[in-house]
C-alpha cells in the first residue's frame, strides 16, 4: 500500500512537471518573449487543476482498494503549486548570473526617461537598453541591421518624418522587430505609458471598466477576503482600539472624504495614526513628529487600513484597486496629470497594483507614476492578476515597506 501511493504521488507529479513545462514552451513558441511568463501564476495553477484532477482519477479507478491518508493528499494538493513556484522562483534567481544571452533593445530616440525603478526591472528581466538618436545616426537602417537588436523601441521626441517611416518599413521586413512605447512598457514594465502633452485622445478608448462577469469576481473575491480578514485580525482590531486610546486620546477612527467611482466622493474610514489637531501636510514625512509610536507600527504593517473593510462590504470600495485618494490632492493631480479622471472609472481599493510596485510617493511625478500602474491594473484585470497583487501586498506587509 505504501508503495501504491507513492507510485500515485510520484506519477501525478511527473504529470505535473511534463504540463507545466509544456504549457511554458508552448507560451514560449507563441509568444517568443520569456518576460511574460517569469512569474505566471495563470500557468502553475491551471497545471496544478490538471494534475490534481489526474491524481483523483488515479486513486479512484485504480488505488479504490487502498487506504490512503486524506490528510498527507490533501497537503501534497495544497503544497504543490507553491513548491512549485518557489523552485523556479530560485532557478530564475541563481540563473540570471549565468545567462550569457539578454533581451537587446535599440531605443531611437529619448522621448520617454526610464527612471531608475524601471531600470531596475528591466534588468531582472535581463532587458539591456542602447540609447541612438536620430542626429548622430543618419543611417538608421545600416545601424540597426548591424546591431540586429532583439526589438526596436521607437521613442522619438517628434513625429517620423517620411524617409524614417520607410527605413523602419525595410528594418521590419529584414527581420528587425519594431516596438512603440506604450506597447513596450504594458509588456515588460506591466503599466499604461501616459503622454505628457495629452495629445493622443484616442487613449481614452484604451481603458474600461470591468465586465459583469469580472465584477462579480471580484465582488466574490472582496466578501471572501473581508470575511476571513476579519476573522483572523478580530484580536488586532481589539487591540489596536485599546492602544489607540491609550497614546492619544481622542476618536479611534479616522474619517476623511475620498473619490470613488465616477468622481464621487465617500468617507474613508481608517485608524487613526496621528495625534488629533496636528498641523496639516497632504504627505507623510518621514519619521513624521505628527505620528503617535503605534500609530508607526500600524502604518507599516497597514494595521490602520482594516476599518476600509467597511467601506469595501457596503460596496465604496475593492480590497484590489487604485489607491484612495483624497478628494483635495485629486483636484491638483487632474490639473497637472493628462487622464488622471480615468482611474476613477473603477473604485478604489485598500492594496493596489500601483502600491505594491511603486514606493510611496510625494510629488506630482509620482502621482503620475502611480496613475500608469493603476491603469494598467484596470484594463488588464484577471483572477491572476489580482491574486498576484494579493500576494505582493503580503510580502511588502510582511516586509514592513508600507504601500
Amino acid at each position: 500500500m505504501p508503495l501504491a501511493a507513492s507510485f500515485a504521488k510520484a506519477s501525478s507529479s511527473f504529470l505535473f512537471i511534463c504540463i507545466y513545462l509544456s504549457l511554458i514552451l508552448y507560451r514560449i513558441y507563441c509568444d517568443r518573449q520569456l518576460h511574460k511568463i517569469c512569474y505566471s501564476l495563470q500557468v502553475t495553477f491551471k497545471t496544478w487543476f490538471f494534475d490534481v484532477f489526474f491524481l483523483l482519477v488515479l486513486l479512484f479507478f485504480f488505488f479504490a482498494n487502498l487506504q490512503f491518508s486524506r490528510v498527507i493528499v490533501s497537503l501534497w494538493v495544497v503544497i504543490t503549486p507553491f513548491f512549485v513556484m518557489f523552485t523556479k522562483m530560485m532557478i530564475q534567481r541563481y540563473s540570471r548570473s549565468f545567462a550569457q544571452a539578454k533581451i537587446q533593445v535599440a531605443v531611437l530616440g529619448r522621448h520617454y526617461e526610464f527612471n531608475a525603478l524601471e531600470h531596475e526591472v528591466l534588468e531582472i528581466q535581463g532587458v539591456e537598453l542602447t540609447y541612438f538618436s536620430l542626429e548622430d545616426n543618419q543611417d538608421i537602417e545600416k545601424t540597426m541591421l548591424s546591431m540586429s537588436p532583439d526589438y526596436l523601441l521607437l521613442n522619438l521626441e517628434t513625429p517620423a518624418t517620411n524617409q524614417l517611416i520607410k527605413e523602419l518599413t525595410h528594418l521590419d521586413l529584414k527581420g528587425i522587430r519594431l516596438i512603440v512605447l506604450h506597447h513596450f512598457m504594458e509588456s515588460f514594465l506591466r503599466k499604461c505609458y501616459i503622454p505628457y502633452d495629452g495629445e493622443d485622445l484616442s487613449y481614452l478608448e484604451k481603458v474600461r471598466s470591468y465586465s459583469l462577469k469580472n465584477y462579480l469576481l471580484k465582488r466574490t473575491i472582496d466578501w471572501l477576503a473581508v470575511f476571513s480578514i476579519s476573522l483572523c485580525c478580530f484580536p488586532i482590531i481589539i487591540y489596536t482600539v485599546t492602544a489607540v486610546r491609550r497614546q492619544s486620546p481622542g476618536n479611534v477612527l479616522f474619517r476623511q472624504c475620498r473619490v470613488g467611482k465616477s468622481g464621487e466622493n465617500f468617507v474613508a474610514l481608517k485608524f487613526r495614526s496621528m495625534h488629533e489637531g496636528a498641523h496639516f501636510d497632504p504627505y507623510t514625512q518621514k519619521e513624521d513628529p505628527r505620528i503617535f509610536p503605534f500609530g508607526s507600527v500600524m502604518r507599516k504593517f497597514r494595521i490602520d487600513e482594516l476599518p476600509q473593510l467597511w467601506n469595501v462590504m457596503k460596496g465604496e470600495m475593492h480590497l484590489v484597486g487604485p489607491r484612495t485618494e483624497w478628494n483635495i490632492l485629486v483636484e491638483n493631480y487632474e490639473r497637472g496629470i493628462p487622464y488622471y479622471n480615468e482611474r476613477h472609472i473603477v473604485r478604489p481599493g485598500i492594496s493596489g497594483w500601483a502600491q505594491v510596485c511603486y514606493p510611496y510617493g510625494t510629488n506630482l511625478e509620482d502621482a503620475r507614476q502611480k496613475l500608469m500602474y493603476d491603469l494598467y491594473y484596470i484594463k488588464h484585470w484577471s483572477v491572476w492578476l489580482e491574486l498576484e497583487t494579493l500576494l505582493r501586498t503580503v510580502v511588502v506587509v510582511l516586509s514592513r515597506k508600507g504601500l
